[in-house]
């Protein structure tokens, strides 16, 4: 049974993703071959849907459908993201950390600084997703032995009501793998951020001892 609810949340996935494919390849059918556009991004223009759904990478999509991606082409990071940004970020939290440490005798701890750099948002985000996912999980198994259940009934006096629990694992599973989806992908974001914090914060600790000697 497991198996099958993993095959009906991956394929209804796969599916979306298809189809996003076909209308990409004939929208830029349509288009002229010499007629490309520098992509740019506004992140005050991203809406919630496009977040949602990946939306804002389909200007990458497209080009790179009619021609190879060049370093051009690919989207800005945003502030908060790039080196400098997230560099800063940890600096200042250990160097807080630091004057704690100078006033309640307490031993700075880096994972605290690290666990600051995560805001409110950013928390809620990643307990709103895990949260629907693991809902979806636990829904899906029920779903489906009910309409098991129906199926192998002599009773077909609810027949709409197998057909609301089929559109229910549809509907169940879809949001399910979105919301996996999206959990990973910010889940990894916030690795690489974190990395590359921690690497930056290293040299510079390595580059102030190397001035000191």
């Amino acid at each position: 049974m497991f198996c099958l609810v993993s095959f009906s949340s991956d394929l209804f996935i796969y599916l979306f993703i298809l189809l996003y494919c076909i209308f990409l390849d004939f929208r830029s059918s349509n288009m002229a071959r010499n007629s490309y556009k520098k992509i740019t991004s506004d992140e005050d223009k991203i809406s919630f849907v496009s977040l949602l759904l990946f939306r804002w990478m389909s200007s990458v999509f497209e080009t790179g459908n009619e021609r190879a991606l060049e370093e051009t082409d690919l989207l800005p990071l945003l502030k908060e993201n790039t080196s400098c940004s997230v560099i800063r970020q940890l600096q200042t939290k250990w160097n807080e950390e630091v004057t704690k440490f100078k006033e309640n005798g307490k031993r700075p701890k880096l994972w605290k600084s690290i666990l600051k750099m995560l805001s409110v948002k950013e928390i809620m985000v990643f307990i709103s997703f895990g949260t629907i996912y693991i809902l979806c999980r636990i829904l899906q198994p029920l779903l489906l032995g009910y309409l098991i259940m129906s199926l192998m009934s002599a009773d077909t006096h609810h027949s709409y009501l197998l057909y609301a629990c089929a559109l229910a694992i549809g509907i169940n599973g879809f949001v399910g793998a979105l919301c996996l989806h999206n959990f990973g992908y910010r889940c990894e974001l916030l690795g690489i951020r974190i990395s590359g914090a921690l690497k930056g914060l290293v040299y510079l600790k390595v580059s102030i001892i190397f001035r000191s000697q």
